[in-house]
């Protein structure tokens, strides 16, 4: 169901794949994406899905048989409790491999230390996800 779930923030990122159902059900059955709204026509390019990735955090997904080069966004990132399991489940629906994960733990130029596990997939839509992980201060691979 669609509905304002926070204050302030991002309320979403769109994507124009060339196969939308493939890539709505891409979210759904690897990081349990839930439909919020369907709107347009099938077969037409305004037919869209917005799918709730958690809490709000929307991602709109419309058809579209045009390449989109210009201004589009290097990745999106989704949070994970369970780096393994998402890869896994990402990979068995679709996604491919752009990067295994990897441990990194990256000083910020307040002397916070940012310790995050991270890895890199295509969907199948072609659009980059990367998926972060927070870990311990004394994590490694």
């Amino acid at each position: 169901m669609y509905q304002r779930l926070k204050q302030k923030g991002i309320h979403h990122v769109c994507l124009r794949v060339p196969n939308l159902q493939e890539t709505a059900d891409f979210y759904r059955n690897a990081f349990g994406a839930l439909l919020a709204a369907e709107w347009g026509e099938e077969g037409t390019e305004d037919h869209a899905f917005i799918l709730d990735l958690g809490e709000g955090d929307f991602l709109e997904i419309f058809q579209s048989s045009a390449p989109y080069g210009l201004g589009k966004w290097q990745h999106v990132a989704i949070w994970t409790d369970n780096m393994k399991a998402d890869y896994e489940k990402a990979v068995s629906n679709g996604a491919k491999i752009i990067s295994q994960p990897a441990i990194s733990h990256i000083p910020t130029r307040s002397g916070q230390i940012v310790h995050m596990k991270y890895g890199f997939l295509e969907a199948p839509g072609g659009e980059v996800v990367e998926l972060i992980e927070d870990v311990a201060a004394d994590a490694h691979m």
